[in-house]
């Protein structure tokens, strides 16, 4: 139609022709990219669909260790008792990565300061372990775990103390826990809820922080 008008000269019909065409390319331009933009969308929510069978893991590693170390055998947990779990960073410091070794021989070194932090370390496990498994301020547990797990293969080294994968085990679990850092978790958790609520994420000082 449009070469039909062209090849007649009337360059005003012409004219109005291109118009209507560049307004229905327009058109298909806007709704294909709508159909673009939901296809994704479409794909993010079916990833996020799967995403808790190893947000539950994930958490489930940390809040084991917890248990372990408090119900199991809370000896590990006992500076009297041969389980205590400080004594075991000795065996890490050989093969721990620089600066890590410097921290580690300061702590062995000063017991009253070891227990507390054991303590601390044992509690951040807890909490942001149960966080993760519930899909709660996923984003905040995923940095924290990650934080925990490559300190963890830091400190044991390429070797390893008691088993050489310790550091193969935290590369993967702080690889996931990055993950869910930038995903989120917003399918079968709390944050699903909390993210319809506040779409903004928490507003503290007028700034909006995504945690979830």
């Amino acid at each position: 139609m449009i070469v039909l008008l062209l090849n007649t000269g009337c360059s005003f019909f012409g004219s109005k022709a291109y118009q209507v065409i560049s307004i229905d390319v327009l058109t298909y331009m806007v709704k294909n990219e709508s159909l673009i933009v939901s296809k994704v969308e479409q794909s993010t929510v079916n990833v996020q669909k799967y995403l808790p069978i190893l947000r539950v893991t994930l958490g489930w590693m940390y809040f084991s260790a917890f248990l372990r170390r408090t119900i199991n055998v809370p000896a590990k947990l006992n500076p009297h008792s041969p389980a205590y779990v400080g004594g075991k960073l000795l065996t890490f410091i050989p093969h721990a990565w620089q600066p890590i070794v410097g921290q580690l021989e300061w702590l062995v070194s000063h017991p009253g300061i070891l227990y507390p932090f054991l303590l601390l370390f044992t509690a951040a496990e807890a909490i942001f372990g149960l966080f993760m498994m519930l899909g709660f301020m996923t984003r905040l547990s995923g940095l924290v775990i990650a934080l925990l797990a490559w300190g963890i293969g830091a400190a044991g080294g390429w070797l390893g103390p008691t088993c050489v994968d310790e550091w193969q085990i935290a590369a993967v679990e702080g690889a996931a826990a990055l993950m869910f850092m930038f995903t989120g978790s917003r399918w079968l958790s709390v944050d699903e809820y909390l993210a319809k609520k506040y779409p903004s994420g928490l507003r503290i000082l007028n700034i909006n922080i995504p945690l979830w």
